[in-house]
């Protein structure tokens, strides 16, 4: 299970030849290790921001700039790349003509993971605070491989949050963060609005992670869609968690069917104002993301 632990000293017992004494000894010190959680496998998963940045990225736009997918043909000036002419349309029209190319950039985007002490269903190693802890790191690798800024906002015991940056250096930001996250506290929803509008960019794609076991979360992200943020939801089911741990009888059955009514409406409810992925954590989460579709991207 991730954690930061610690280990030692070490404890040791020698006996004599006949084991009718011993000798105990402590050797060393204490060592630190930290025990990161499962990387879920992001690389066919088709996820990032919608809305660009000026810098360079992995990202269409929609506007020419520094790429690789063909966007038109203009005229040759002076001081274009002899690599851009395209020479078969030169020879046609007999004047040289350079090809331009679809802009690629980069943008933001915010985890915000709700840990909160209700979110916990299930065992302490299986539950959907772990499961989206899981999410969060491999949603944030796969995000800052494709050059674009990742930030965290941890919903737990304490309000923490990470800035948006770049790199490898972030990503290990992110998961130290994450090591340490245990479902805890009641932070309402409005306090995470608040510190996205203080201290992350507007145009920045919010990915929340949440069970969403209580209607703050359709409330938060009406507020958030309504301040002009693109809005993702990725769900831990409980429901899916809670059952594999039950035994299922009549009643129980029963009882789960009205449970999942319950969430299918909430969730009807969220797909007005954003888009929501359903996850099984039995199902890889990339799997998930692909058969909810893609989120769309716009510059």
């Amino acid at each position: 299970m991730k954690g930061d632990y610690r280990m030692g000293p070490l404890r040791v017992r020698a006996l004599d030849p006949l084991a009718l004494g011993y000798e105990d000894a402590e050797a060393g010190g204490t060592s630190r290790v930290v025990v990161a959680p499962v990387l879920e496998d992001m690389r066919r998963a088709r996820l990032g921001p919608r809305r660009t940045r000026p810098w360079f990225g992995q990202v269409a736009s929609r506007q020419r700039g520094i790429g690789l997918e063909f966007w038109g043909i203009r005229d040759y000036v002076p001081g274009d790349d002899v690599r851009r002419i395209n020479w078969k349309a030169t020879a046609r029209l007999d004047r040289l003509l350079s090809n331009e190319v679809e802009g690629e950039r980069s943008g933001d985007v915010v985890i915000v993971l709700d840990a909160r002490r209700e979110s916990v269903v299930g065992s302490e190693a299986e539950n959907p605070v772990e499961f989206g802890v899981r999410a969060a790191l491999g949603i944030a690798d796969h995000v800052l491989a494709s050059r674009n800024r990742v930030g965290l906002v941890v919903q737990r015991d304490v309000l923490d949050w990470v800035y948006p940056a770049f790199g490898r250096r972030q990503l290990y930001r992110i998961l130290d963060h994450l090591v340490h996250v245990r479902a805890g506290g009641e932070w309402p929803f409005g306090h995470v609005a608040w510190v996205l509008s203080r201290f992350f960019p507007r145009d920045c794609l919010v990915v929340l992670i949440s069970p969403l076991r209580d209607r703050d979360a359709l409330e938060a992200v009406i507020d958030l869609a309504g301040r002009g943020y693109d809005v993702a939801v990725v769900s831990p089911s409980p429901l899916e968690i809670e059952r594999s741990f039950a035994f299922e009888g009549p009643a129980e059955a029963t009882a789960h069917a009205i449970l999942r009514m319950e969430r299918e409406n909430l969730i009807a409810q969220l797909r007005r104002v954003a888009q929501v992925v359903d996850w099984n954590p039995e199902v890889p989460l990339a799997a998930s993301l692909r058969r909810t579709g893609v989120l769309p991207r716009r510059a």
